[in-house]
């Protein structure tokens, strides 16, 4: 009986430890979904403000190019997407090999839709600051990712899939 109660405390220890890894893992799946659910849409736009750069970056991604420019007066410029690009491209998503520590934060809106927030560590090896994390705000409707902020570098992205145009560079 002694032995059960000195081993109690820590027993009670290991299951947070289980129960927190649980959640954690549970809270990264809405996460990957997103991302994989934005792989497939038409057409992404991707507009990405950065301290300082005075203007942003834009990127409109499709199944067949990647378009860019920096700024509103610069001209587009445009990268085929080939399957070797689409694959490193997806491996640069949260999957469960370069993301950790998930964690959903609540309810959040974004220009009127209705949204989940989530943070997450990135992998180190994908070019982030020590320390990064990101906070994600995936629409409730679509599930697709709507912004999303890094906080160390404080990078923003704002994603759009309805009406995006395709330029002609």
């Amino acid at each position: 009986m002694t032995r059960l109660r000195t081993c109690l405390p820590f027993l009670a220890g290991l299951l947070s430890v289980v129960s927190t890894a649980a959640q954690a893992a549970s809270d990264c799946q809405p996460i990957f979904d997103a991302y994989a659910a934005m792989t497939k849409a038409a057409a992404v736009k991707k507009t990405v403000k950065t301290p300082g750069m005075a203007e942003p970056v834009e990127l409109i991604i499709t199944s067949t190019a990647l378009y860019s420019r920096v700024g509103a007066k610069d001209t587009w410029s445009k990268t085929p997407i080939d399957d070797q690009t689409r694959a490193m491209m997806k491996s640069g998503y949260p999957s469960p090999e370069t993301v950790s520590d998930c964690r959903k934060i609540g309810a959040r809106s974004l220009d009127g839709v209705a949204a989940t927030a989530y943070e997450f560590a990135p992998a180190k090896m994908t070019g982030n600051a020590p320390g990064e994390k990101l906070t994600v705000l995936i629409a409730d409707k679509s599930g697709l990712p709507l912004s999303e902020t890094a906080a160390v570098a404080g990078t923003e992205a704002r994603l759009v899939y309805d009406g995006v145009t395709v330029p002609a560079p």
